[in-house]
């Protein structure tokens, strides 16, 4: 998840805080504030007036299970449209500006906060979901710590040993082909991650992963993955790939 952080409100979005914000949400999700004042449930369309210089609340979108949070919508009026982070919306700084001041006079002045929410498959592997992600894996008996990047680039550390390298989505998006440069004395690896399903519950995708060398495309190693090895292939490791909040 990305970090969150302030929304500074300049003047136009000052502006936009208007006399009512009507929040509506989608299935998949809920808005609350931080200060626990304001809650609107999935399906609800909730308005909230504002009409003095007190106001200041944060806003944050909480995807329900199975969903993500893919950003406020950007609408004629939206509030923080296109932003993931937390939206904050206040008031503080309208007195003296008659501009501002008449939209906390207006009830007929409506804004508005929506979020998207996302289904994530429970079966599939989902691309955007995983791009711009960490992930920790037991792997070997260590916590493995991988990082991946919209750029195409990856980061993988497993306690002193650090490594980096590329990656590009294969199969209809099923299997992730690893280029790895290691820290190490080992030369460049290549290896396949073939995405078999994902527990949206717990927040982890299964994982089948071969590093053979003899394995070099993707519909090979989603093949040795059905069949579980054989021959001189080497048999592929299942994995469990904790999405890191």
């Amino acid at each position: 998840m990305k970090q969150s952080k302030l929304i500074v409100i300049t003047m136009p979005l000052l502006i936009t805080a208007g006399c009512k914000i009507q929040i509506e949400v989608p299935p998949g999700g809920e808005v609350v504030t931080e200060s626990g004042v304001y809650s609107c449930s999935t399906g609800e369309v909730c308005s909230i007036d504002v009409v003095d210089l007190f106001f200041d609340e944060t806003f944050s979108a909480e995807p329900a299970t199975g969903y993500r949070f893919d950003g406020w919508l950007k609408r004629d009026r939206g509030l923080c449209g296109g932003s993931d982070d937390p939206c904050r919306l206040l008031t503080a700084g309208f007195e003296g500006n008659e501009v501002l001041m008449g939209f906390l006079e207006r009830p007929e002045e409506v804004f508005f906060l929506v979020p998207q929410f996302k289904e994530i498959p429970t079966d599939a592997f989902d691309p955007d979901l995983f791009v711009s992600t960490t992930f920790t894996v037991a792997e070997s008996g260590l916590s493995v710590t991988y990082s991946f990047s919209e750029n195409g680039s990856y980061t993988k550390r497993a306690g002193p040993i650090f490594a980096a390298g590329k990656y590009n989505f294969e199969q209809n998006d099923r299997v992730i082909n690893y280029t790895q440069l290691a820290s190490t004395e080992r030369p460049d690896l290549t290896g396949y991650a073939v995405f078999e399903s994902f527990d949206a519950e717990n927040g982890f995708y299964f994982v089948c992963y071969t590093e053979d060398q003899d394995v070099r495309s993707a519909r090979a190693a989603i093949d040795l993955c059905e069949s579980g090895g054989g021959g001189d292939l080497e048999a592929p490791t299942r994995l469990r790939f904790f999405i890191d909040d």
